[in-house]
Parts: C-alpha cells; structure tokens; sequence
C-alpha cells in the first residue's frame, strides 16, 4: 500500500474514532441528564384525589413557625395522618444520623384520597443520592427486631411494606429519583397505575391549569378539589389553590379558583356572591356590595383616628375596597356558633377553629377578567 494512501486511511481512522469519541461522550452526557433531571411528581398522583400539599422547602416552614409571634398558638396543631408522623420521624433521624434532610428530600407533596380519614394519604419524596437508604434505615429501626421488609410485586413493581408496630404499616414504592409511601398499599397501587397508564393528576385538564404557572421559590401551598369557600361549590369540576406566606404576626393565603368550564362558572360565582345578604354586627361583617364595604371602612379609620382604635378596626379598614365579597370575623365568634360560617369556611377550618381563637380572619374574593383570586389573612391579636 502507497504511504500517500496509508496516510489518508490514518487520518480517515482518526476523524471516525474521533467521531465516535464525541458520539459516546454525548450519549453519556444525555444518559446522565436524564438521570439527573428531576423527577415530576405530580406524574405519581392518582387523578381522583381531593388534594395535595406541596412545598419546596418544608424543613425551612416547619422551622420558621416557631420563631412566629404566634407560633406558640399553634402548638397544638398537627397535619393529621402520615405527614405529621412520618416528617417529624425523618426530620428527626435526619439531623441525628446526618445533616438533616437533603434538598431533594425538602421538595415534597402529600395527596390526600377519599373517604378522607388521616391513613388515605399518600407522601411523596424527591430522593438523593443516599436519601433512599437513609429512609429505609429509619424504616427498619421501627421494624420489630430482626424483621425484613416484605417485598410485594404489583404490575412488574416492588412495594414495600413495613410495619410500624401497633398493627400499623407502611407502604413503599420507589423509582429513579422518587420514592411514594402510604399506610395504604391500595393507594401506592394506584401510584403505581397512575404512573404507568400516564393518567396522573398532571394531566387533569383543570389542574394543568395551575401546573402551568410558574412557581416561586419557597413555597407551601395547599390545592383542595373545591371553590375559595364553600357556598362557591357547583357542579363543574374545579380546583383551589391556597398559597401560605408567613410574617411575625399575619397569616396570609392566597391564590385562585380553576374551573372546567370558566365562563359558566365565572356567572354562576358572581350570581352566589350578588345572592349574599349584608351583615354588620360586632366582630362579623359580610358584604357583597363595595360601597357599603367602603362605608364601613371609613367608619373604622375614623373610630381609630378618634382614638378608638382596636384590631379589629383596623383589619377592617385596611381591606381592599375592590373586592367583589368580604367577611370579617373574629375567629372567637366562629368557635361560638361555627354552623353559622359552614357556608363560608371549610370543615378542616371549623374543626380546628380553636387552634386559631387569638386571630382575626379577613376573607376577600376579587372578579376580574373571567378569574376569581382570593386572600385569606389569619391577623394575630396578642
């Protein structure tokens, strides 16, 4: 062979191996992206939930509550079900046996199911690279001694199940980059239907309303399967979100009500609210109407001008005066007669109104351009 050809084979060999240098380097670039990427959980939520709790950052809320002017208030208040024992457990064992939990870990979702007992909830977890396993190590120190996980197979999909004592168990699934667990292996079964089949509430065409915004950074926010309050409620499929922004002293929540059908519901919202009767007793105001709401707002700045100031008064007069419905209450009336409210508030509210008798809640619903937003401002008194 010519040394002129076998120069050019050389160099022919040399661009080719150098091509498939590339080529490999990009599929390994890619595979890692992809490996990397981080995992949708709303793709593992059944689509017949009622509702999910999701935050970006829970460990940074759970610590800050505390530090709140009222956080001692809320002592007695706890997320029923797996997420108040299981989050207490893994944040405890976390800062014992390592740095407390991971960024991965600090994103997660709870799906609430019905008939809406405390066990008919399903928690989700991003996981980091040793976040499973630390995870299964706090898992197996409640586990009776010497006891192994049972492994159940369920579509091609291993669930774990471990007992937490008093007849009590849990339920795991876990995938590259997630894991879901539930006192309920039915619903880790409709994780698992959810994610394969690809009808998860990621695509239920009204949540994929809100999926679409786009989110800040730290956040908590509450979605329910219902209007802003309930007397709102009609037969057209709806979604609420309710996003929690905390101060020393104010609780606000805030965000939007979606619906299926917008223009029919838009009507039917703006026919309820014009329905509402005018109410201006003490420590209660309802109002649908924005000139008497301007009234008496007027009335409260002067009464604390004049030196009659009271929290009240001033919750009052520092209402929006655009707001299509009003109702200002001191939550101490809600304790004393709370069927009177059940058309405004809902039931987890009404259950617990006692944890929340040393605020005062403003509840505002703004009509503009076809949307309906809200805000709920929980105002400390002490």
């Amino acid at each position: 062979m010519r040394l002129k050809t076998v120069a050019k084979l050389s160099v022919f060999i040399s661009v080719l191996l150098f091509c498939v240098a590339v080529g490999f380097y990009a599929i390994a670039r890619l595979d890692m992206t992809e490996r990397n990427r981080e995992v949708d959980l709303y793709s593992l939520v059944p689509s017949d939930c009622v509702g999910v709790l999701e935050s970006d950052n829970i460990s940074a809320f759970l610590n800050e509550i505390p530090s709140l002017n009222y956080g001692k208030e809320l002592d007695g208040f706890q997320f029923p079900g797996l997420f108040e024992f299981l989050l207490h457990q893994l944040n405890e064992y976390a800062v014992q046996n390592a740095h407390g939990l991971s960024s991965q870990m600090n994103h997660l979702m709870v799906s609430f199911h019905a008939p809406g007992s405390v066990r008919d909830q399903v928690l989700y977890f991003r996981m980091g690279g040793s976040d499973q396993q630390m995870l299964e190590d706090m898992l197996k120190e409640y586990a009776p001694a010497n006891f192994l996980p049972k492994e159940e197979k369920y579509r091609g999909k291993t669930i774990w199940v471990y007992p937490l004592g008093q007849d009590e168990f849990l339920a795991a699934y876990s995938g590259a980059g997630f894991m879901a667990l539930s006192y309920q292996k039915r619903l880790i079964e409709q994780v698992i239907d959810a994610k394969l089949d690809k009808n998860s509430l990621n695509v239920d065409p009204v949540f994929s309303q809100i999926l679409a915004k786009k989110k800040s950074h730290h956040f908590l926010t509450l979605y329910g399967r219902s209007a802003a309050m309930p007397f709102l409620n009609s037969d057209a499929p709806c979604w609420c979100e309710f996003e929690f922004h905390l101060n020393s002293d104010v609780l606000y929540l805030t965000g939007e009500t979606y619906h299926s059908e917008p223009d029919d519901a838009f009507s039917v919202m703006k026919q309820r609210i014009e329905a509402q009767h005018l109410v201006k007793e003490d420590h209660l105001i309802v109002s649908a109407d924005k000139d008497s709401t301007w009234l008496f707002m007027e009335e409260a700045y002067e009464a604390n001008e004049d030196g009659r100031r009271t929290l009240f008064n001033e919750c009052l007069a520092n209402l929006s005066r655009e707001a299509a419905f009003t109702l200002l209450t001191d939550m101490e009336t809600v304790i004393g007669n709370p069927q009177r409210y059940a058309g405004y508030l809902p039931s987890f509210i009404l259950d617990n109104a006692f944890l929340f008798r040393s605020f005062i809640l403003s509840i505002q619903l703004s009509m503009n351009q076809e949307r309906s937003s809200h805000i709920w401002v929980f105002t400390y008194k002490n």
